[in-house]
This record gives structure tokens, C-alpha cells and sequence, in this order.
């Protein structure tokens, strides 16, 4: 759908010459039956086997193939970034990953421009046709005005002038893009715009496309244009700050890629999910076609948008089973702040959790202890957990979560014991390990990269 030029803020403000929403227009060579299956899609009206031919001019995607091989994603090998020079690497940055480099130390040095592969064949899914009718749900449906909601966020008059520019950008160069983490789930659930702090979003632009759509964007906005975006490369997570303090900033990082020994992005919806930490963070609201799209099929039901009345149940449910300590040990964390943040809404329900923690090892502190790294990764979880939780639990608080079993009980006598002087890098309105507001929390104290996390904690605020 075309909203280049802020043509939406007229459309909320009900301008009645604004035409009804759209998908894009098929490009020039496009099959007719793949516009016809995108615009099915948009309208829910497309039936679970067909499947829309991807066009040629386009990025590449998880599940291509180049020289017979798999496409997996990308990594990142980007030199030095400045205002004025931008990436002094080629190609952005982007690295293209292929089966076989998951045993590798680090990205190769092959280009992720699809010019650069004459033998790729377009066999991966793109985004809007990876997910089961089932789970891809009109936002208008779900609660009237969602999309006004989530549109103003991006588009609205409160909103940085770039952001709908940069999705407009993103989606001509034949990217997904989507709000994610805590925006759409606090909206589904009823939440009100104005609680929403910093926005997540996640796509399948790898990080130097992403930044160079930015660096276009931004040069064209004068209100943004003199703060340049952040970028992590420990992480992959790009922030993009504004001017005015009172207004939201923007992190983006692409769709997670796991079982690497260095940061990736991919471009599969359903892998991204399995990484998340709650099943209620698995939402993503798609602001062309106006969709929410919940892809492992839980998110909804879990935040009792299937429920009647009051008291819609509220169900922290981690979405996979990680097994690297660290990670689980960061996850339980992250839920623990959610359990603190929600301790009295009504309807919480925590079997599920409860399950998975009892499921821990006893020993976790010990496992944590026993790596290469250790020191530094319980420097980083107890920074992590002084900005998520500041200044500790209540006693309350903590024989609560105490109760949630042996290593809930291990990982906060720990962290309670650590030194509380340490350096903790205020956080901005982002509260997680990746954002670029707290800068590179996550990774700075640890020498070594570990394999991405199957769990990729959401960045986002509460209900």
C-alpha cells in the first residue's frame, strides 16, 4: 500500500479524498497471478495452498538457493560507520550465509546483492505467504481502532517524521517490516498509544540495508537528520534516535537466525517467533496491508483476546525450550520483570512458566560459572537485571519468584549477592539486552561471542 508522503495522517484525520487502503501494485513482469495471490492475502481471502511467485527484482530470502546451496540469512562484516562516510565495507556489510557456514567463525566474505549470484533460484517463501491463513488476522477485526492505534505510531502527528517514510522505503525495496514486541501486544490487549515508549520493530532488511534506507530517509527529514543511527555489531540491532526527547525512538533488528557462532538475521517469520521470550511478544502488526500476524498461533489466545468480559487471562508462556544456561538464565529474568510488572492484573496466569523454570536445572548459577566466560556473563546479567528491576525485588516480590523452583531461587541469590556499585548504563526507554539505548549491555563484557541465543528477549514495555 502506497503511503509515501504522509497520505495516512490524512487518512486518520478523515480526509475523505484519501483512497481505501491497497496493496502495492504488481511490478512491471510480475506474473498477474501473483499480484492477484498478494491481494487475496491482504484480503484473507487466499486459500492455504497457493502460493504467489516471488518477483525477480527483489532481495533474497531464507530458503533460496545459490550454487545448489540454502540460503540461511546474513551475517554482518561491516567496517567502520561515520556520519559522513557511512560503511566503508562493500555491499553494506551484509554477508550472505549459506548451508555450511554455521561452521565458520565468522561471516564470509560473499555478497548479499542478488546481482552478484547468477545461479539463484527463488525457491524461499516470502514473509506474507509463510504463515497459515489461521494466523494472519485484518487488525480491524480484532478491536476497532487497532489500526488507527498502531498506525499513529508511524504515521501519526506525534510520530518522527521519518519512520513512515522509512517503511514506505523498506517495503519499494521488497522488504517486510513489522512493529513488534511491545507495541502490538499492549494495543491488542487494550492498551492505550500514549504507554507506548520506544518502538521495536524487526524485518527482513539485514542491518546494512536497513541503515542505508535510514541514511536516505533521514537525509531528506531535518528534524532527524543530524543524529545518525546506532548500530551494534555485536548484536545487529539498529537504533534510530530523534531530536525531541518526548518522542519515541525506533530499534530494528531483523528476523532472528540461530545456531551461529556470530550475530545473523534471516527471513523466516515462524524462527523469529521460537526465539522470543513470552508467546505474548510473538505479535507483529504488518503496517502496509494493516494485518496482525501472529505466527506460532498462541500470542492471541494468550492475551485472552479469544476471552468474553473482564478479567481476559493473561498467560506468560515461554514459546521454546533453550538450552544454552545463559540464555535461559537471561530468560527467566526477562519473565521475572514481566511478573513483577503485571502482579496485579487480573487474570495472570503462570502454570506455564511455572513449568518451564521447573524444568531448569537445579545447578544454573553453576553452569554459568563453569564457562569460559562466566564473570563477564553474570556482569551482564546483573546490569541486565538492575535496569529491568531496579534496585531489586520487594521481599514480596522476591519469595515469590523464589517459589517458581531451584534455579529461579539459585539465580536470584546470586544476583542479590553481586556487587550492587556496579556500572549500570542508564537505560533509555528501551528496557532489553540489545537495545542501543543502554549501549551494547549485552555484549560489551563478553570476549567472546556466543551462539545467538534461542531465545531473544523482547525489548519492549508492559501492559
Amino acid at each position: 500500500m502506497d503511503r509515501t508522503g504522509g497520505r495516512l495522517n490524512d487518512r486518520l484525520t478523515g480526509d475523505p479524498g484519501v483512497p481505501a487502503p491497497r496493496v502495492q501494485e504488481r511490478e512491471a513482469g510480475e506474473p498477474e497471478a501473483g499480484a492477484q495471490a498478494v491481494e487475496a492475502r491482504s484480503t484473507g481471502e487466499q486459500g492455504a495452498g497457493d502460493v504467489s511467485p516471488r518477483p525477480r527484482p527483489g532481495p533474497l530470502m531464507t530458503g533460496d538457493l545459490v550454487d545448489g546451496r540454502r540460503v540461511l540469512g546474513f551475517g554482518h562484516r561491516g567496517g567502520p560507520r561515520t556520519q559522513d562516510a557511512g560503511y566503508a565495507a562493500d555491499r553494506l556489510g551484509d554477508r550472505l550465509l549459506l548451508d555450511g557456514d554455521e561452521h565458520a567463525s565468522g561471516p564470509p566474505e560473499r555478497s548479499a546483492d542478488p546481482a552478484d549470484h547468477p545461479t539463484l533460484a527463488r525457491a524461499g517463501l516470502a514473509p506474507g505467504h509463510q504463515l497459515d491463513d489461521r494466523h494472519v488476522h485484518r487488525a480491524s477485526d480484532i478491536g476497532p481502532g487497532l489500526v488507527a492505534s498502531l498506525d499513529g505510531l508511524l504515521y501519526g502527528p506525534e510520530a518522527p517524521g521519518y519512520l513512515g517514510h522509512l517503511v514506505d522505503r523498506l517495503t519499494s525495496d521488497g522488504h517486510g517490516v513489522w512493529l513488534a514486541g511491545g507495541a502490538p501486544r499492549d494495543l491488542v490487549a487494550g492498551g492505550a498509544p500514549e504507554a507506548v515508549r520506544d518502538l521495536d520493530a524487526t524485518g527482513t532488511a539485514p542491518a546494512g540495508a536497513f541503515l542505508r534506507a535510514v541514511d536516505e530517509v533521514l537525509a531528506l527529514d531535518g528534524d532527524s537528520a543530524e543524529l545518525p543511527p546506532r548500530f551494534s555489531p555485536r548484536s545487529l540491532v539498529c537504533s534510530v534516535l530523534t531530536v525531541h526527547r518526548d518522542r519515541r525512538t525506533l530499534e530494528y533488528r531483523g528476523l532472528g537466525l540461530t545456531g551461529l557462532p556470530y550475530p545473523a538475521t534471516g527471513t523466516d517469520l515462524s524462527q523469529d517467533a521460537h526465539q522470543r521470550d513470552l508467546t505474548v511478544n510473538t505479535l507483529l502488526y504488518d503496517p502496509v496491508r494493516q494485518l496482525v500476524l501472529d505466527p506460532l498461533g498462541r500470542a492471541l489466545a494468550d492475551l485472552g483476546h479469544e476471552a468474553e468480559g473482564p478479567g481476559r487471562p493473561l498467560r506468560l508462556v515461554p514459546p521454546g525450550r533453550p538450552d544454552d544456561p545463559v540464555t535461559c538464565a537471561e530468560l527467566l529474568l526477562r519473565a521475572a520483570k514481566f511478573l513483577i510488572r503485571w502482579e496485579t492484573r487480573p487474570g495472570l496466569e503462570t502454570a506455564g512458566l511455572r513449568d518451564w523454570v521447573l524444568e531448569l536445572p537445579a545447578d544454573l548459577p553453576a553452569r554459568i560459572d563453569a564457562l569460559d566466560t562466566g564473570q563477564d556473563e553474570w556482569l551482564r546479567l546483573a546490569t541486565l537485571w538492575e535496569a529491568w528491576v531496579p534496585g531489586g525485588p520487594t521481599a514480596a516480590q522476591g519469595e515469590s519468584l523464589r517459589a517458581f523452583g531451584p534455579a529461579a531461587s539459585g539465580l536470584l541469590d546470586r544476583l542479590s549477592t553481586r556487587d550492587r556499585r556496579i556500572d549500570v548504563a542508564a537505560p533509555g526507554g528501551s528496557d532489553g539486552p540489545e537495545t542501543g539505548d543502554a549501549p551494547d549491555i549485552h555484549h560489551d563484557h563478553a570476549p567472546r561471542v556466543r551462539p545467538a541465543p534461542t531465545a531473544r528477549p523482547d525489548r519492549s514495555g508492559g501492559v
